[in-house]
């Protein structure tokens, strides 16, 4: 799907109404840069993005989800679901504010875990998620990075 597209799909309302879920300009700024980053680094990869009345914004790869964004009150949380294929090093730090493997995601023979949850509400933390987005291959026949 090209950018244009994939943009397209959310539509102002669901920003109107992520704006207003969020307390801080800064989140929502996050959220904008964050938004368009996904966009850039996967078109090759997002099929359909569906959003729920600005609480999600979730991104969908050959029929699954593979990506959310979840708009909180005060921060954003990125799920990266075992559908991206991407795989993480349980030594790995990342430069965001929080971070979480999911358990269930532990790839026993990788030793690596296949899904994680993130916090960010500041523009500082978005290279740290750039640097996690990286770890998503662009397209299903990609090798993990």
């Amino acid at each position: 799907m090209n950018i244009k597209s994939i943009k397209e799909l959310v539509k102002g309302e669901v920003w109107r109404q992520c704006s207003e879920r969020l307390k801080g300009e800064e989140a929502t700024e996050v959220l904008h840069k964050l938004f368009d980053h996904i966009v850039l680094a996967l078109a090759t990869r997002i099929d359909n993005v569906k959003t729920d009345d600005g609480k999600t914004i979730s991104f969908f790869s050959k029929g699954r989800e593979f990506l959310t964004i979840n708009i909180t009150r005060k921060d954003l949380r990125i799920y990266i679901h075992p559908a991206a294929r991407a795989f993480f090093d349980p030594e790995a730090g990342f430069q965001v504010e929080k971070f979480r493997f999911w358990d269930g995601s532990y790839h026993k023979s990788s030793g690596k875990y296949r899904a994680m949850s993130m916090w960010i509400s500041k523009m500082k933390y978005i290279p740290g998620v750039k640097e996690i987005i990286k770890y998503i291959p662009e397209t299903l026949n990609d090798v993990n990075k």
